[in-house]
């Protein structure tokens, strides 16, 4: 397959590594109960009416019937909230095996915001240009210290501590790397929670390019979930 990548930051990016079926593999799938797999593919129009069908009325076993196995680099917070959506399979780089490389998450300066009074784990952003000051700051100050953390990391790994304690200086915006594996059902089920206006803004910056690279591979399945999400 050609494989497609959308970059995301200076570090972070998702890859398509994989996938098995397409929007032909959910159609044969739903025909089958009643014996007719076989006209699946021999008129299109049929075949996205079905689809359309399918996702709208909840009928959504013959969605399984596609996966899609992607690569992400992601800062560690990023990874703990993707792996809340345990249907997945994930397989993610160990710093026990390896040293990690010195990357690490900055947000833009008027990305940070404050904390929201109606959400506890939201954020609201705030036009004021003395609050832009503070932050950019803090920011500088965040920088600095991730520097610090690789830095007493390297020195760690060089006196001989084992990697899985060198780590415990590293902070959750490191960045780190992963394959991650689902059926077509499941990631849809994962970009209707990611790609809401309320999840964290990095993640959802990966959920939408993951549905751009998911769009290719089923664009009758997608447009039937963006019609009905």
């Amino acid at each position: 397959m050609n494989e497609k990548i959308i970059v995301l930051s200076p570090h972070g990016y998702i890859r398509t590594v994989d996938f098995m079926g397409g929007d032909i593999s959910i159609v044969r799938s739903a025909r089958v109960s009643y014996n007719a797999d076989w006209r699946s593919g021999q008129d299109e129009g049929s075949d996205e009416k079905l689809i359309k069908y399918l996702w709208k009325n909840k009928h959504t076993s013959p969605f399984e019937h596609v996966t899609i196995t992607f690569e992400i680099q992601a800062p560690i917070f990023v990874f703990r909230e993707h792996h809340r959506h345990r249907t997945q399979s994930y397989s993610e780089i160990s710093s026990r095996y390896t040293e990690l490389p010195e990357l690490f998450y900055i947000p833009e300066v008027s990305r940070v915001g404050v904390q929201s009074t109606k959400n506890k784990q939201g954020t609201m952003i705030i036009d004021d240009p003395d609050l832009l000051v503070k932050r950019a700051g803090e920011i500088s100050e965040l920088e600095q210290h991730c520097k610090k953390s690789f830095e007493l990391y390297h020195k760690f790994l060089a006196s001989g501590q084992p990697r899985e304690c060198a780590r415990f200086v590293l902070p959750v915006n490191t960045y780190s790397r992963m394959f991650a594996t689902a059926n077509l059902l499941n990631w849809f089920r994962f970009l209707t929670l990611r790609t809401a206006e309320n999840a964290q803004w990095e993640i959802r910056q990966y959920a939408n390019a993951m549905l751009e690279l998911i769009r290719p591979i089923v664009p009758v399945s997608v447009q039937a979930w963006e019609e009905n999400k």
